[in-house]
């Protein structure tokens, strides 16, 4: 077993500390912890995630967070913590992943080999046969789609998800750290990525192991938005959370700086979207059934 302990694991965590244990355990299994360095940043969790980890897993780092660092905060915090330690290797991890034994040494492996490229995951559904809950995204005309790559391969793309990621020093000597004040939560991975790529670092998803996501859906971006239960305005309101996913100010943004004036059509396109199925959301639940299935119900997600 090779020992990096330049490459550092960043795994951000709040409330949530089973399945935060379940990630530190299967690191374990795997060696990574003995392997690399893994630091856990603790957002501010009431459930004791901090005390577990400590006594558990006593080699872990912790650095803990007011409850308000939200996923780029966190991170961010991470990599300067490691940026100081000397790392060379940060890789992003977040803790309802699942991986295959040779998931982490296989992104290593890569960024040593091509040590100005960042690679990531493709992961599928827990439980769901072949359907992509992140990965690889291709740059379209409406958007970024995600793109599959066959399982054994390593391919270009566009844009990343952050959910596993490796990402080489030499990024953050050039662009800095993520940005909580501009995205704080939902699209934090995304604006850095798409600005690493801007700046030259080449993107790849890697599909040589096989990773999953475990199930579950945020209240701050709910899916199936015509048919969510519960107050008619919920989808609107969260456009003015800056932690959301559908917050304006996180889709301008994003769409500005990937698509400069294009993004802007994009975006109101989106909005135009949001208000119209809120408008829906007024019907009762049988007539936004009839009306899901006969339109097929296309919500703008990405």
């Amino acid at each position: 077993m090779t020992l990096n302990k330049s490459v550092f694991i960043l795994i951000p965590v709040h409330n949530r500390k089973t399945i935060t244990l379940a990630c530190l355990e299967a690191l374990e299994k795997n060696s990574y912890l003995e392997r690399y360095q893994a630091v856990v940043i603790d957002d501010g969790s009431v459930d004791n995630t901090g005390q577990a980890i400590r006594a558990t897993y006593p080699d872990v780092t912790v650095l803990e967070g007011n409850g308000n660092l939200w996923w780029t905060g966190a991170i961010a915090l991470g990599m300067q913590y490691a940026y100081k330690q000397g790392a060379e290797f940060f890789i992003w991890l977040n803790d309802d992943c699942q991986f295959a034994a040779d998931t982490l040494s296989h992104l290593v492996n890569f960024g040593q080999l091509h040590p100005s490229s960042i690679i990531g995951c493709q992961g599928f559904e827990a439980g769901k046969a072949g359907v992509i809950a992140f990965g690889g995204k291709r740059k379209t005309w409406q958007g970024y789609r995600f793109l599959e790559a066959a399982i054994g391969q390593v391919i270009p793309c566009d844009l990343l998800s952050g959910n596993i990621v490796c990402i080489p020093r030499a990024v953050v000597e050039t662009i800095g750290y993520p940005d909580p004040k501009l995205v704080p939560h939902y699209g934090g991975d995304s604006l850095f990525l798409i600005r690493a790529k801007k700046a030259g670092f080449p993107l790849f998803v890697d599909a040589t192991t096989t990773v999953f996501n475990l199930p579950g859906e945020s209240a701050l971006y709910p899916t199936h938005w015509l048919l969510q239960p519960g107050d008619p305005l919920k989808l609107l309101k969260l456009v003015f959370v800056p932690q959301s996913g559908l917050s304006w100010r996180v889709w301008l943004r994003l769409n500005w700086e990937a698509y400069s004036l294009w993004g802007i059509v994009m975006f109101l396109k989106k909005y135009s979207s949001i208000l119209l199925i809120t408008l829906l959301r007024f019907l009762p639940l049988s007539l936004r059934q009839q009306f899901s299935k006969l339109t097929s119900a296309h919500e703008p997600n990405n």
